[in-house]
């Protein structure tokens, strides 16, 4: 017998019996999810997933409605086609948008806000979290361990490299690297080219 094959029938099973059985905690969820376990998430009714999104092992998922005796209205919407990679972790206090045809590798990291530490009187913990859109417009890529903070636009069809911090908002139909992200390539539809550009610009 191979015990692998078996393992991993075994597990393929558990997560679509998982997925079922969670598909009504969520505020939508469009027809072929993939959750697989181990799963973390908060409140999920603030969540709307379209279809065909896989979340891969490990994902972690969190909307927070208060946090400091400051209440929030959450909102976090998942198109159709997106893959969320192992470790990753999504967090959303406010407006959270991720488009369709999404790739998050493993290991990513994206939220909409920041703990305030202005007042060293108070423990960072316990100050009051700053927040701003974010929005990751359809087909973008976003490598590795990559990080997502809050205020950022990434357009249509971008790629962030492995390990990049993105501060500020990407163009569509660019490649960005770094920390803070950069944009080192952009493609230029009247050559039909991606074209390398000045990071330093």
């Amino acid at each position: 017998m191979d015990f692998l094959k078996l393992h991993n029938r075994l597990r393929a099973w558990s997560n679509r019996l998982y997925t079922r059985l969670v598909r009504r905690s969520f505020g939508a969820m469009g027809p072929g999810c993939n959750i697989m376990l181990p799963f973390k998430c908060n409140n999920a009714k603030d969540i709307s997933l379209g279809e065909g999104i896989t979340l891969c092992g490990g994902a972690w998922i969190d909307c927070f409605r208060s946090y400091a005796g400051v209440d929030f209205e959450p909102r976090l919407e998942i198109g159709d086609g997106t893959y969320i990679g192992h470790r990753s972790h999504i967090m959303a206090i406010g407006r959270m948008t991720i488009g369709k045809d999404v790739m998050i590798a493993d290991g990513v990291y994206i939220s909409d806000n920041l703990h305030g530490y202005e007042n060293p009187a108070v423990r960072v913990q316990d100050q009051p979290l700053k927040h701003a859109p974010v929005i990751i417009e359809d087909e973008v890529w976003l490598g590795e361990n990559v990080c997502v903070l809050p205020g950022v636009t990434i357009g249509k069809h971008s790629v962030i490299g492995s390990n990049s911090v993105v501060t500020k908002s990407i163009p569509p139909f660019s490649v960005a690297v770094g920390s803070p992200a950069k944009v080192v390539r952009r493609y230029n539809a009247a050559t039909k080219q991606w074209e390398r550009v000045d990071a330093a610009t």
